[in-house]
């Protein structure tokens, strides 16, 4: 199997899947061929599926022509087979509604699945019962008293295991048939449903996109790992060709959770799993993802979601994250799915109509990475827009006021030539959807106020903030740029900036200081009339500035909070103190400092921030 390796850091590009989706397919005996959950093997291999021939193998004679004998064991057998897990069908040459109506008459006509009784080659029509009830071949029995049979559907699927009637006694003893314990069925239950989704799809003439609209098919997400944590170990550990990572677990449960509880003590991670349900049937958890520094340690989905949509449909709601591919995969993450919705619980029998303002409204969150945490827990709830502090070629390009406010200004042609020749600044700096509003709602805190230099134009009195990695710009320890030497800045591991640029920024620019509450409120307000001047949902997220052992930099917080609590509540916003979800060092991360919260609190803040605007919603479609 082809291995795929980035070309690029993730934090720069997201490695496209399509190309490496259709090679995966193409070295597949046949891309509509997917996995149960299972792990690989040979001939020796659990069974999950039982095809059955009729005449002469689980009755004697020949049906269409009589009356045929029936063995009461291979009757008792089916069930007993069902309750174990494993999954029956039929592969017969015969006339399909005699077949049927004595299977009905045995009381076991509805224990099989995708039965496929014609006038037909069984090679072909094997192979259609495996690609129906999406299994490897090697997970399959097929048994049939013609060797002829045997050897066709063999060509057609070297990997599956067949055998003669005289198999059948002993056939339950057999270990390949031990099973899982499955007293009500649920798997059946899970195969019939599949069965009146591909009849639905077969009726849909070949439109699959019309009948997965049709599906009303919803995903929810859910953080409540260790809580379910069996089944996603299962999910870890036994998920194959819609497992993108391959990244397993200690086989021990135990040992497991250890491994997943330290692969959860990084900030900047998340971590959640995913349930299905559409109007056929419900699936369960089917799905799981953990993602550290937008790189997916696990991406994996269970085949009961197979052909829905979903694994594209999460990737995206993620935000895309880095997916490096391990071993085959038979899907294109890139695909776009527009026909899945999110709800509260996917289990749930009916979706409170009060959920659609999910489907109506979108979100902008704007911010540090403070923000950045957060929405992990919004996108995958509402659609977002995402105005997060990022790096780009070691400049930190922060989310803040002034870049807003600096809208009006870079209007002048003037201006944009200026900012056009100073270092470091990405594609597209100075956007912002505040300035068109084209989101509903805006979540937006304020912790990265006073990180960064302010540099002035001489001429125009543009005022510019700026910050790199390797040159000192936190708090009060800011270097004034226009003293450093280009040679400096070298030495310092500065790159991408040209001898010019650097040039330009020394002689065109001073440098003005660092925080100035001044200009932080006037930007502010700035930001606030555009927001209540288009009529737009806004809240505001308070900074901590109690708890944590960095004192300097909760001061600093403290200030900001003097300035933003009295503005935000006179222009009517909500406002969510933050030190009322954090109250002790364990509401932080562990390294304790102050910025950085515990997952729990950014959970219990989404769950703030989702209750606020369902609030707000429903009172204004109300009024």
């Amino acid at each position: 199997m082809i291995s795929k390796s980035p070309r690029h850091s993730p934090w720069e590009t997201y490695y496209c899947l399509t190309e490496y989706a259709a090679e995966a397919g193409a070295q597949t005996a046949d891309a509509d061929f997917v996995p149960e959950d299972g792990g690989g093997g040979g001939g020796n291999e659990g069974v999950r599926l039982v095809i059955w021939d009729l005449d002469d193998t689980f009755w004697q004679g020949t049906i269409s022509e009589g009356e045929v004998s029936i063995n009461d064991d291979h009757v008792a057998m089916i069930l007993a087979l069902t309750n174990r897990g494993i999954i029956n069908s039929i592969c017969s040459k015969n006339d399909y509604d005699v077949a049927k109506a004595k299977l009905e008459a045995l009381g076991i006509w509805d224990y099989f699945v995708f039965p496929e009784i014609a006038w037909q080659p069984k090679g072909a029509m094997v192979k259609n019962i495996i690609r129906n009830v999406q299994l490897r071949p090697e997970t399959v029995m097929f048994i049939d008293d013609n060797e002829t049979n045997l050897n066709e559907a063999k060509y057609y699927l070297p990997k599956l295991q067949v055998a003669a009637p005289d198999f059948i006694k002993g056939l339950l003893a057999d270990p390949r048939f031990a099973g899982k314990p499955d007293p009500s069925a649920t798997r059946l239950a899970r195969y019939k449903v599949l069965e009146t989704k591909q009849v639905e799809k077969a009726a849909a003439a070949g439109d699959n996109t019309k009948f997965l609209r049709d599906s009303e098919i919803r995903v929810s997400f859910h953080t409540d790992i260790l809580e379910q944590f069996p089944r996603i170990h299962e999910l870890v550990n036994r998920t194959n060709q819609l497992n993108f990572t391959k990244n397993r677990w200690p086989e021990d449960i135990e040992a497991a959770r250890e491994v997943f509880l330290q692969e959860e003590t990084k900030f900047g991670g998340h971590s959640g799993y995913v349930k299905v349900a559409d109007r056929y049937g419900k699936y369960g958890i089917c799905g799981f993802y953990s993602i550290q520094q937008e790189d997916s340690q696990h991406f994996l989905f269970s085949c009961r979601s197979m052909n829905m949509g979903v694994e594209q449909y999460v990737w995206t709601r993620l935000n895309r994250p880095f997916v490096r591919v391990n071993g085959g995969v038979i899907s294109d993450l890139d695909a776009p799915v527009d026909w899945i919705s999110v709800v509260d619980d996917a289990d749930a029998d009916i979706e409170p109509a009060a959920n659609d303002f999910r489907k109506r409204l979108k979100l902008c969150i704007r911010g540090a990475c403070d923000m950045s945490m957060l929405s992990n827990f919004l996108r995958v709830q509402v659609d977002t827009v995402e105005e997060l502090t990022f790096a780009y070629q070691g400049w930190e390009i922060c989310a803040l006021p002034r870049i807003v406010a600096l809208h009006e200004d870079l209007q002048r042609p003037e201006n944009q030539e200026i900012v056009a020749k100073l270092p470091g600044l990405p594609p597209g700096r100075f956007e912002s959807d505040i300035n068109v509003g084209t989101c509903d709602v805006y979540v937006m805190s304020f912790s990265q106020e006073t990180f960064q230099g302010q540099y002035k134009h001489r001429r125009t009195g543009l005022i510019v903030p700026m910050g790199h990695f390797s040159l000192g710009h936190w708090l009060d320890q800011k270097l004034d740029y226009t003293k450093v030497s280009y040679d400096d800045i070298l030495s310092h591991g500065v790159q991408n900036v040209s001898r010019e640029r650097w040039a330009f920024l020394a002689s065109e620019f001073e440098f003005v200081g660092g925080f100035n509450p001044l200009q932080f409120s006037s930007d502010l307000a700035q930001v606030f009339a555009k927001l209540t001047g288009k009529g737009k949902h806004v809240i505001i997220v308070g900074l901590n500035e109690v708890v944590g052992h960095n004192k300097p930099m909760l001061e600093v917080f403290g200030k900001v909070n003097r300035i933003v609590i009295p503005m935000a509540r006179a222009a009517g916003f909500d406002f969510i103190d933050i030190n009322q979800l954090v109250r002790n060092e364990e509401d932080l991360t562990p390294d304790a400092g102050g910025s950085h919260y515990s997952r729990e609190t950014y959970y219990k803040l989404s769950q703030i921030i989702l209750s606020l605007i369902k609030n707000k919603t429903v009172i204004s479609e109300a009024a």
